[in-house]
């Protein structure tokens, strides 16, 4: 399966002549059939959850501690649970559990790691490609 993330920086300001400005990063993932979602980070959960999602899988919060809670999955009678704490996920289904980082410097390292945890799921590996979009002058000559 291919899959595309198109990557763009915009710089935003903060609303009031006081405030910023600041950079803002947004992502969108292009399934192989042309269909579309924005992504809320470029990190394992975020990739995770659009194949999830696009496979049909159902998410619900279950409180799992004291003030605690996790994410899961589930799909014809299969669960998958996710927690995450501030720089670490880990998905468990059954007994086989995998624990990663959220997030990775090298985009390589980043799609393993999102391959491995969507196997989990039964999602047949995907192939990433990253688009960088070009910001377009606001006025041409």
């Amino acid at each position: 399966m291919n899959a595309i993330i198109s990557g763009k920086k915009r710089i935003a300001e903060g609303g009031c002549n006081a405030c910023e400005s600041f950079s803002l990063h947004v992502y969108r993932l292009t399934f192989e059939d042309g269909s579309e979602v924005s992504l809320e980070n470029l990190d394992v959960p975020s990739l995770v959850m659009a194949f999830a999602q696009k496979d049909r899988w159902k998410q619900k919060f279950v409180m799992i501690g004291m003030g605690e809670e996790a994410m899961v999955y589930s799909k014809d009678g299969a669960e998958i649970i996710n927690e995450e704490t501030s720089n670490k996920i880990s998905y468990q289904k059954g007994s086989e559990k995998i624990t990663t980082d959220k997030k990775f410097c090298d985009l390589e390292d980043l799609y393993a790691h999102t391959n491995d945890v969507l196997a989990l799921f039964g999602i047949e590996s995907v192939t990433f490609e990253y688009r960088l979009i070009e910001p377009q002058p606001l006025y041409q000559d």
